[in-house]
């Protein structure tokens, strides 16, 4: 390697140590609080003598309070809820980006516009916000903090808003909530800090004083240099939503067989259920139950599903269902009274269908 490209690298080393160095130093805050002191020495000569060195009095100031935080949504995407279920999580995460250990006050606020890009549609019930009081990043029974306590400054914590879902809410629902962190006092552990509503940027300097200095930028539901910060999460629903069309027709009749047939005792109906699921999300133990109509015998044996299901009967109006249908006269049994055909799942936009015929009397 030639002088000169030795040269070079040391300076490109040099260049990449120091903004290292800058990135390293940029890290560290200095304390509100510390004293910063500095004195001047006077050197002099009389009569080219060199004569006591002077030095000066001790000028000094104290760093003041730079509160500065962010706080984030964590959830990559909206959260995925379905009806009627209870202690749904969204969370976000707090950090301290000021010089001083501070307590943070927290509140859930109902957003007007939706999280994702999303149409806000509702608001969720017994919405709470909790801190990860056991650090595990997950939201646990363990976790009852209703405020941040001490954090340090560069220290992030992560917080919790906790809501039941109205059972009547539709796929697609959405409702969205922002989180904002309050700044607070710091310094008793164990007792939450009155909020900080104010700084001193109305005050002028007292270097003998800790005073303080809003520094903090706007956040989706907050104006820049108010102590706050907030972020956006929310909550989508994804549920079954089915329906169940029935529909007949006459199979057969005693005079006309299949062709043409009319509904005439003696004739032969055949009943179809199609059950549509709507939704997004399968939808379990789907239970149809059908009554055997008056003036009409089951035909036993003519019950098909798809997919496959469960099927009983009953013959005492459904009060209980574990008759065992017995074949009679014409292949139908009078004392079947009800259908009952549960299907194990039907899948979000799937069909389930169900076949069955009667017998006129």
């Amino acid at each position: 390697m030639s002088n000169r490209s030795k040269k070079n690298l040391f300076v490109v080393l040099m260049a990449g140590a120091l903004v290292f160095g800058l990135s390293t130093l940029a890290l560290a805050q200095t304390p509100s609080g510390t004293s910063i002191d500095n004195t001047a020495t006077l050197d002099y000569f009389v009569g080219g003598t060199a004569q006591a060195q002077v030095t000066s009095n001790t000028a000094s100031f104290v760093v003041d309070n730079k509160v500065d935080l962010t706080v984030t949504t964590v959830d990559g995407a909206i959260v995925s809820v379905i009806p009627g279920t209870f202690a749904q999580v969204l969370t976000y995460s707090v950090t301290n980006n000021g010089n001083t250990l501070q307590d943070y006050s927290l509140a859930a606020q109902n957003s007007v516009t939706g999280a994702f890009g999303e149409t806000e549609t509702f608001d969720a019930v017994n919405v709470n916000v909790f801190v990860d009081t056991d650090g595990d990043n997950a939201y646990t029974a363990a976790d009852t903090d209703l405020y941040i306590d001490e954090l340090a400054s560069g220290a992030t914590i992560t917080v919790f808003v906790v809501s039941d879902i109205p059972l009547a809410q539709v796929n697609d629902d959405v409702a969205s909530y922002d989180l904002v962190a309050q700044t607070a006092i710091g310094g008793t552990g164990g007792a939450q800090g009155g909020d900080i509503l104010n700084d001193d940027s109305g005050t002028a300097d007292d270097p003998t004083l800790v005073q303080i200095v809003f520094a903090d930028v706007a956040g989706i539901a907050d104006a820049p240099k108010d102590g706050k910060f907030s972020s956006k999460d929310g909550y989508k629903v994804v549920t079954a939503d089915l329906t169940a069309v029935k529909t007949t027709n006459v199979i057969s009749d005693p005079f006309n067989a299949g062709v043409n047939p009319k509904a005439i005792p003696g004739a032969t109906v055949g009943y179809q259920v199609m059950v549509t699921n709507n939704g997004t999300v399968q939808a379990d133990n789907v239970e149809v139950i059908d009554s055997i109509p008056a003036n009409a015998a089951f035909l036993v044996g003519s019950v098909t599903t798809v997919p496959a299901a469960v099927v009983s009967y009953s013959n005492d109006g459904g009060t209980t269902w574990v008759y065992g249908p017995v074949v009679g006269a014409n292949g139908t049994d009078p004392a079947v009274t009800g259908i009952r055909v549960v299907y194990l799942s039907v899948a979000g936009a799937a069909t389930a269908q169900e076949n069955f015929q009667v017998l006129i009397d």
